[in-house]
């Protein structure tokens, strides 16, 4: 297994070779950068920009990419709608322990088939992902492309994971609800409210809530995803209703001052710094929930009990986004790249270990170009069932014009025969029920992160499972002529 992830590291770091260019300013050896640059090419992600900040000063390594090149951050939106939250605690709006449903009268949740008290399921919960509901997107399949009355429908009277504050479990749902809370509470577009009171008065004038706002600059790089073992351009639409959970694009000096401003090096009002700062504060309330986990989930940060340290990851098709924060030496790192990677935060750690001078790593193959090269194998068998579905159409026509009849032959032979359709069948159902089950996403949303090498290995796989079942029924029932 080693050896064959090996090859295919190779085979796709040598595929996806491309020029690159990187500026450092300060603070960042000529040898790390090397590493770093080295390892973004490895992952096949075209454009790149990383910020390392350090002792007050910061690091930028670009990957035929600008500092104010704008990207999709992915689930790192999650801490600009959590701090548009607690923002909006501070102005006397509401309150984290205000039920959901005080806010949002639409919203009921159920659990073992029973409704859950509203006052048992509040903002705190959907911040810290103690809801209940899950990341199994397949109950609300319009999360990334549907309107907000499909997603409120597919949401009424959810059942949920467990009952509220007595689990964890990291859910989408969650900061789309939010979302929907921050415009109910305010009065304002989420767009219009965090613009005006979170974005602009943070100094984030490249961050967008908006996707027409942000591609307006005409700064935003494209995206793109694995297909045949290359990067390809892709750019689906973005459902205004997923933003606050992962479609804010910004750049990454915005993100280097977004991780400056949580760790108390960037000068703001005491207002905001405050919010920043509960933000990741450690709540003991949440003790019991987070027992047994190396970190506690904040308002939309990841918090590590042992080492303080502070980070999200965020993927959405097409981009990948990474930033991780030492508070313990005021230090941070920021990563956004525009091809959906597998595992996003290897390359923060990476990043990281190489500022510190740690023994260089490499980048692990991703579970996404593994799925790449193992359709692209996929759809060349299909190319290849279909001359054998031609074969066999000739082949049964000859034998039908040489004297051969229509009639059933049910001899054991031809019936042990039936297990390469039932195996095909079995791809099928697999593929369709199976592959998703073990995502957590719908077949529709899996279309979006998948390599685009998906699309063709469906139709690949349907024709296989044609030709076998055709092969065997002609085996059956076609007789060949008598002699």
């Amino acid at each position: 297994m080693k050896r064959t992830s090996k090859i295919a590291a190779c085979l796709i770091a040598l595929i996806c070779a491309l020029p690159i260019a990187a500026f450092a300013q300060t603070g960042v050896s000529s040898e790390a950068q090397e590493h770093i640059l080295s390892q973004l090419r490895r992952a096949c992600i075209p454009n790149a920009a990383v910020a390392v900040i350090q002792g007050g000063e910061t690091s930028y390594i670009l990957k035929d990419s600008e500092r104010d090149t704008l990207f999709q951050i992915g689930s790192v939106a999650k801490s600009f709608t959590a701090f548009g939250v607690l923002l909006l605690e501070d102005m006397g709006l509401l309150s984290v322990s205000d039920p959901v449903n005080r806010h949002l009268p639409w919203f009921e949740a159920r659990y073992r088939g029973v409704p859950v008290p509203h006052e048992d399921i509040t903002i705190y919960n959907l911040l810290h992902n103690t809801s209940g509901i899950t990341s199994d997107e397949r109950r609300f399949p319009s999360i990334w492309l549907g309107t907000q009355d499909e997603f409120v429908a597919e949401l009424a009277g959810t059942e949920l994971a467990f009952y509220p504050s007595m689990g964890y479990a990291y859910g989408n749902a969650n900061f789309v609800i939010l979302g929907f809370l921050i415009e109910a509470v305010s009065g304002l577009s989420y767009d219009e409210f965090m613009t005006r009171h979170v974005l602009h008065p943070l100094g984030l004038r490249n961050t967008f809530a908006s996707a027409q706002s942000a591609h307006a600059t005409g700064r935003v790089i494209g995206g793109n995803r694995m297909g045949f073992f290359q990067p390809r351009t892709w750019n689906p639409p973005v459902s205004p209703i997923a933003i606050p959970t992962g479609f804010i694009y910004s750049s990454v000096a915005d993100m280097a001052r977004w991780a400056g401003i949580q760790l108390g090096a960037v000068e703001i009002s005491e207002q905001l710094a405050m919010v920043a700062r509960r933000s990741h504060e450690h709540n003991h309330a949440t003790d019991a929930t987070f027992a047994g986990r190396s970190y506690f989930y904040g308002g939309g940060w990841r918090v590590e009990w042992e080492s303080g340290n502070i980070r999200h990851g965020g993927e959405t098709p097409g981009y990948t986004a990474t930033l991780i924060m030492r508070p313990s030496n005021n230090s941070a790192v920021v990563v956004l790249g525009n091809r959906h990677y597998g595992s996003t935060l290897q390359f923060g750690g990476m990043v990281l270990d190489a500022v510190d001078g740690v023994a260089f790593d490499e980048i692990g193959i991703d579970i996404l170009a593994i799925l790449d090269i193992a359709f692209a194998v996929l759809t060349a068998a299909g190319i290849v069932y279909i001359g054998l579905f031609a074969r066999l159409a000739v082949r049964t026509a000859r034998r039908l014009r040489n004297g051969g009849a229509i009639g059933a032959s049910f001899t054991f032979k031809n019936m042990t025969g039936i297990f390469s359709p039932l195996v095909s069948l079995a791809t099928l159902i697999g593929f369709y029920v199976g592959f998703p089950a073990l995502n957590g996403n719908s077949l529709a949303s899996l279309s979006l992160l998948a390599p685009a090498s998906m699309a063709t290995v469906i139709i690949a796989l349907w024709i296989m499972a044609a030709h076998s079942w055709c092969a065997w029924l002609v085996k059956v029932f076609v007789k060949p002529q008598e002699s």
